[in-house]
C-alpha cells in the first residue's frame, strides 16, 4: 500500500534549484500544512509567477461553432473568450448549487456531532489564483468583470461576518481568528482591484449606472463589520 504524501511544512522541504513553475507544481501536488500557511511570508504580487493556462482541444460541429462565433461577434469579443466566459459562469452556478445543497439547514438532532470549519485562508488563496488571470485578459468583457466583482465581494462579506461572530465567541482559538483576518486582508485588495478594473474598462460617469456599485457597497459594509470587531 502506498504511503500518503505528507503536506509541505516549510519552504526548506522543497528541493533546491527548482524553477518557480516547478515549485508551484510541487506545492499544488503535495499541498501545504496549516503551519506552512501561518509562517510563510506572502510574496508581493509583482514577484509572483503567473499561473499557466493549458491549451485543450474541444471539438464542435460546424453549426454550434457558427452560433458561438456569431454570438461572440454580436458582443464584440473573441469566440474563445466568450467560451471561457460560459465555462466560468456555468462552473459558478454548479458550485453555488452544490454549496447550497450541502449547507441546507438540518435539524439539530440530525446534525453531525462535529463539523469541520471552512478554511477561509486556503479558499481565498485558491479563489484568487483561479481568477486573477481574468483581469489580465485584454478581451475581458463587462459581464464577466461585474460578475467577478459581485462574487468576490460576497465572499469578503461572508468572511467579515465570521470574523465578527468568532471574535465574540469565548474560547475561539486566537490563531484561527488570525487566519480569518488574514483571509480578509488578502481578499479585500483583490476585490477592490476587480472593481477598479471594471471602472477603467467599462465604468460610466454616473456611479448609479455602474454595474459594480452594489459590489462596492458590499465591500464597504464588510469593512465596517471588521473594523467594529477589531
Amino acid at each position: 500500500m502506498s504511503q500518503e504524501t505528507k503536506p509541505i511544512d516549510s519552504l526548506r522541504d522543497l528541493p533546491a534549484g527548482l524553477s518557480d513553475e516547478a515549485r508551484m507544481e510541487l506545492l499544488e501536488e503535495r499541498g501545504v500544512s496549516e503551519s506552512f500557511l501561518e509562517n510563510v511570508d506572502e510574496v508581493p504580487d509583482d514577484e509572483r509567477p503567473r499561473p499557466r493556462t493549458k491549451p485543450i482541444n474541444v471539438r464542435f460541429d460546424d453549426f454550434t461553432l457558427g452560433r458561438l462565433k456569431a454570438l461572440a461577434d454580436s458582443r464584440n469579443v473573441g469566440y474563445q473568450t466568450l467560451l471561457k466566459t460560459f465555462v466560468h459562469e456555468r462552473l459558478y452556478e454548479e458550485e453555488k448549487r452544490n454549496w447550497a445543497s450541502s449547507n441546507q439547514e438540518v435539524p439539530i438532532e440530525q446534525q453531525p456531532a462535529t463539523q469541520k470549519p471552512r478554511d477561509w485562508l486556503n479558499e481565498v488563496h485558491e479563489y484568487i489564483r483561479e481568477h486573477e488571470d481574468l483581469l489580465e485578459d485584454p478581451e475581458l468583457d463587462s459581464i464577466t468583470n461585474s460578475r467577478l466583482a459581485s462574487d468576490s465581494a460576497s465572499m469578503l462579506k461572508e468572511i467579515s461576518g465570521e470574523i465578527r461572530d468568532k471574535s465574540r465567541k469565548k474560547g475561539f482559538p486566537p490563531n484561527k481568528l488570525r487566519r480569518l483576518v488574514k483571509a480578509y486582508d488578502k481578499l479585500k485588495p483583490f476585490v477592490e482591484h476587480v472593481i477598479g478594473v471594471y471602472g477603467e474598462r467599462f465604468g460610466t460617469e454616473d456611479p448609479e449606472d455602474d454595474a459594480t456599485e452594489d459590489a462596492y457597497d458590499v465591500v464597504r459594509e464588510a469593512e465596517r463589520i471588521v473594523n467594529e470587531s477589531r
